[in-house]
């Protein structure tokens, strides 16, 4: 444990998946390794606990998903824990990731407990369990004002947690012939692969013809699955299906290999938010093009020449405008961009910026960060 922040802060770290090489939550793994270099001791209560390699003053609690325990089961032992935990004082603050109910269930006995309360949050899906959690919890804390969907006085921006000693800029040459787009993500509408996928059909049109494009993720819910047989079906009627690779799935342990191979990552959205993938990419030193204006922080003065609009003709010009850029000052551009990723988003920063919250919380205090209301009203 580093000095002060965070002396004698034994946190209950609540979420679905302990896994380094999860498929989507393998930042768990990561934040659980960066909270235990700051506090005393960090109990981590996961649905599934797989490929773990922690710190000593880290204890794992699995509720036994990976050995298929039966729902019932999982539900005694979550509250079990959680009061074994906070009634004996092994733990006094709670940090519930991801999932409002969470927050909703251990409320009550953190409150016994005087133990700080504290929600991560990260999407626009604005349920009646995230209103809820917002007015029980001590505070949430997000990555940007776009991906919290309540404007909360007690909702906190501390930026993203990127493992960026992983995803980092490969001393390898790309291979292969060709330049090569990427997106990542769960398959949705949301994501805009379509739009992708046009926009590679007017690139090869345009100069770039054997440009390609690798789509990491899988559909999720029922509709997901529809919407993936449209995007190959998509990339037939196009006559571009032997330039579009499905590559499924990529665990979290190689997604730093997949951006690695790219020329270009390709991050689009319907609704705003901080996605990390892009944030993955640039900290990687892949250039980055998105309608995204929740990356105009991050990217700072060289937002105008990676943020676009909307349709796939605006996204086609600006990836060209990329794939033309003199080596030299892509290489300078792509290093100011992992800079800044490092700088405001690190996992390394983020461990540091939630002792604080916990410290401010503990002793009554107003965390030292802006808030989502204050900084809507300043939009």
């Amino acid at each position: 444990m580093t000095n002060g922040t965070g002396q004698d802060l034994r946190v209950l770290f609540v979420t679905q998946e302990l896994n380094a090489s999860s498929v989507n939550l393998a930042v768990a793994h990561t934040w659980t390794r960066e909270l235990a270099r700051r506090v005393e001791s960090v109990h981590v209560l996961a649905g599934r606990v797989v490929d773990t390699d922690l710190p000593p003053n880290v204890y794992v609690h699995s509720l036994g998903r990976e050995s298929s325990r039966p729902r019932g089961r999982r539900v005694y032992q979550f509250g079990a824990t959680c009061v074994s935990l906070l009634a004996s004082g092994r733990a006094n603050a709670v940090f519930a990731h991801m999932v409002p109910a969470y927050a909703l269930a251990i409320g009550p006995v953190a409150r016994l407990a005087r133990a700080p309360l504290v929600l991560w949050y990260t999407s626009h899906g604005k349920s009646s369990a995230l209103i809820w959690a917002d007015r029980i919890v001590n505070a949430s804390v997000t990555a940007s004002v776009e991906s919290y969907p309540i404007p909360s006085k007690r909702a906190f921006l501390l930026g993203h947690g990127i493992d960026t000693q992983r995803f980092a800029p490969s001393r390898l040459p790309l291979s292969g012939a060709g330049s090569v787009l990427g997106m990542a993500g769960r398959l949705t509408p949301l994501k805009g692969f379509d739009t992708g996928i046009r926009a590679l059909a007017m690139l090869r049109n345009n100069g770039y013809p054997e440009a390609s494009l690798r789509i990491a993720g899988e559909p999720f819910y029922s509709d997901d699955h529809g919407y993936s047989r449209d995007l190959r079906r998509l990339a037939a009627e196009l006559s571009i299906d032997h330039a579009v690779e499905f590559v499924g799935p990529v665990r979290g342990d190689s997604m730093a290999r997949f951006y690695q191979s790219l020329s270009v990552f390709v991050n689009w959205r319907t609704q705003p938010s901080l996605d990390k993938t892009g944030l993955e990419a640039m900290a990687c030193g892949i250039p980055v093009i998105t309608n995204n204006s929740s990356y105009q922080h991050v990217m700072g003065k060289l937002a105008h020449n990676f943020l676009v609009g909307d349709t796939p003709s605006e996204l086609a010009r600006g990836i060209g405008r990329i794939l033309g850029l003199h080596p030299n000052l892509r290489d300078a551009t792509t290093s100011r961009l992992r800079k800044s990723v490092v700088d405001g988003h690190g996992a390394d920063g983020l461990g540091g910026k939630l002792a604080e919250v916990f410290d401010s919380l503990r002793r009554g205090d107003r965390p030292n960060f802006p808030s989502v209301a204050e900084s809507r009203s300043s939009l």
